[in-house]
């Protein structure tokens, strides 16, 4: 069965929550949302659908500052140019004052670790409507503390809303949504080891190799 992961729910209650409200020591793969608003994880870019739940580990909870490369500039390709990450339980870090070269300004950061079929996964973001679901998410889980404070591990769907930018050359801008399934008392440890099913390997195999341009998109 593995270890359950329990939860202290007083001391989430106490700093997680507020830090959410404004506004890894094993491999773990990265958990995306494209630009076409559909969710993905791993290097091979596994599909992941509304009806494919993660187990969001409240201890994981991050925040802090990101600087991403500017490729409004010629020649540069996108990529992380540093981070400033703490614990949500901690204060959040000072925003850096310099910016490395060929970056853009430095961006607040929130992430969370969740569980998805098995695998240990991380999803982080910068823009404003990640930062306004992680903001919900606190609210849910504030409810939740004063509902039942024993059960604050939540099951999530994920998807995504959109609407057009203003700007005209963004076109249709895509936001996460995290909606809760059910509440947990633990994080499961059946979640956690428990493999992902052979035919689901299969049809995301398969989709990728016949949609090359939507995993693509998704990245």
């Amino acid at each position: 069965m593995g270890e359950v992961v329990k939860f202290d729910a007083s001391k989430f209650a106490a700093t997680v929550i507020t830090n959410m409200k404004r506004a890894a020591s094993t491999r773990v793969g990265f958990l995306k949302m494209g630009k076409d608003g559909a969710w993905s994880y791993g290097s091979d870019e596994t599909e992941v659908t509304e009806d494919d739940h993660v187990f969001v580990n409240p201890n994981g909870f991050v925040h802090g500052w990101q600087c991403w490369a500017d490729t409004d500039l010629a020649g540069v390709q996108s990529e992380l140019l540093g981070d400033v990450i703490a614990g949500m339980d901690q204060p959040l870090p000072d925003r850096p004052a310099k910016v490395p070269e060929n970056g853009r300004p430095w961006g607040e950061v929130r992430g969370m670790s969740v569980l998805l079929a098995g695998e240990k996964l991380v999803y982080s973001t910068t823009s404003v409507g990640g930062l306004n679901a992680f903001a919900a998410l606190a609210e849910e889980y504030l409810a939740q503390y004063h509902r039942d404070p024993e059960k604050m591990i939540a099951e999530v769907s994920l998807s995504s809303d959109s609407y057009k930018h203003k700007n005209k050359t963004y076109g249709r801008i895509y936001t996460p949504v995290f909606t809760i399934v059910k509440w947990h008392k633990d994080l499961p440890a059946a979640a956690a080891s428990k493999p992902e099913p052979e035919p689901v390997k299969k049809a995301a195999k398969k989709v990728a190799a016949k949609s090359p341009a939507k995993a693509r998109r998704a990245s």
